[in-house]
């Protein structure tokens, strides 16, 4: 079988796309991965083929329109705005590389930005995939909706609400570009009704995580993560002295957001810390923060490393969350944009993490209460304990090659 796997957007976008492609070449299937060509190494270092979708993946973190903008709020509408987007033709030229990357393929998987490839028109089974929940439900809120208390209705009519603005914001100009290059008609209905019931959807988190509700259609899938195994290197041995020294430290993630962050969250963090009585890894982050009771890393497998902490402080980026809740230690959450206010409330009605502290509004007060409940809360390192095994049972992979090879028969 061929399978075109299509994702547009950070590394956290890619790799796990990168780990589902393993996967399904590992049960001898022929698999492209079209993504932007920033990630041509490191798809084909995992074996796989690569397409190359055109678009511009610049850094949004190196632009500082972006940066001011997130430190003022965490709206994604506001830093969407920020951005430096890429003109209509771009968008249409995009979709045709899609497309192209999709034709022979017996099933197609895309994302957020490829969706556009199958509502441009795709002749061929696809699916997609989704990094927080856009299938309609009674149960909770469509992410980034207000929280009104208008019951069930109103909470699903929140989904139907979502889904016109993606359609609005991401697919349909270059959708309706696409089609009127073919000589097409323009779609004036959104398509996105059809995710989930037509064409099927994958959320590629834990369901010990968040469960799928019990009025989501059949053809909607919680797998597990997807987590690229990758061959065992060998840990810096400063960092494993570091680690054998004293009591166990806690760890600083923030990822490609530390531009945003700055100097200031690592201070806070650092004094917050130190308070505790407490040491500190810090992966990345600004220059000259290491000390005695800092060491700070360029980066590290967290696979490796977070199991190895006494907690792990992130800003709720979807796979930050996924390492810290495999690892089984508590978390802290500083969330600032985009998903990770919405992952870092999840994480505290698990009870696997602390109160949120928002970015936007951190205080030093915060962040010494917040960092005191992770260490000293033995409810929230129970609770991790116990959803870091459940994590780990999981078959995210396994369970999205049987699912797409499923659907692929169906088709044929």
């Amino acid at each position: 079988m061929k399978v075109s796997l299509q994702t547009f957007g950070t590394r956290g976008d890619v790799h796990p796309f990168v780990a589902l492609g393993i996967g399904l070449r590992k049960r001898g299937h022929d698999v492209t991965v079209a993504t932007a060509l920033d990630f041509k190494a490191m798809v084909e270092q995992a074996g796989l083929e690569f397409r190359e979708i055109p678009g511009r993946t610049t850094d949004h973190f190196s632009n500082p329109a972006v940066i001011k903008s997130i430190r003022k709020s965490s709206s994604s509408i506001r830093t969407a705005l920020a951005m430096e987007r890429p003109g209509k033709d771009e968008f249409v030229d995009a979709v045709e590389k899609m497309q192209e990357a999709a034709e022979g393929a017996d099933f197609t998987l895309t994302s957020l930005i490829t969706r556009a490839c199958g509502f441009a028109g795709l002749d061929r089974p696809w699916g997609t995939v989704s990094w927080w929940p856009i299938t309609a439900t009674r149960e909770f809120r469509a992410y980034k909706t207000p929280d009104l208390p208008l019951g069930p209705l109103y909470t699903k009519f929140t989904h139907a609400m979502s889904a016109q603005m993606e359609w609005a914001a991401w697919h349909r100009p270059a959708v309706n570009g696409f089609r009127a290059r073919r000589g097409l008609p323009p779609l004036k209905k959104s398509p996105m009704g059809g995710l989930g019931t037509e064409q099927p959807v994958l959320y590629p988190y834990s369901p010990s995580f968040m469960p799928p509700p019990g009025d989501w259609p059949d053809n909607t899938h919680v797998t597990g993560y997807w987590i690229w195994e990758r061959p065992e290197e060998e840990p810096p041995a400063d960092l494993v002295d570091f680690l054998d020294s004293g009591s166990t430290p806690l760890l600083l993630a923030l990822g490609s957001a530390w531009p945003v962050y700055g100097e200031r969250t690592f201070h806070l963090v650092r004094d917050a810390v130190r308070h505790a009585g407490r040491r500190l890894i810090v992966v990345g982050g600004p220059e000259g923060t290491a000390s005695d009771d800092v060491f700070r890393v360029p980066e590290v497998d967290y696979g490796w490393l977070f199991p190895k902490v006494a907690a792990v402080i992130h800003g709720g980026a979807f796979g930050t969350t996924a390492d810290a809740l495999r690892a089984g230690v508590p978390q802290l959450t500083v969330p600032c944009w985009a998903d990770g206010p919405y992952w870092a409330d999840r994480l505290a009605e698990l009870g696997v993490a602390a109160p949120p502290v928002p970015f936007q509004k951190m205080t030093a007060a915060q962040l010494r209460q917040a960092v005191h409940t992770v260490v000293n809360d033995p409810r929230l390192a129970e609770q991790a304990a116990r959803t870091g095994e459940r994590v780990r049972r999981d078959r995210g992979v396994e369970t999205a090659c049987d699912l797409i090879e499923s659907w692929a028969d169906q088709a044929r």
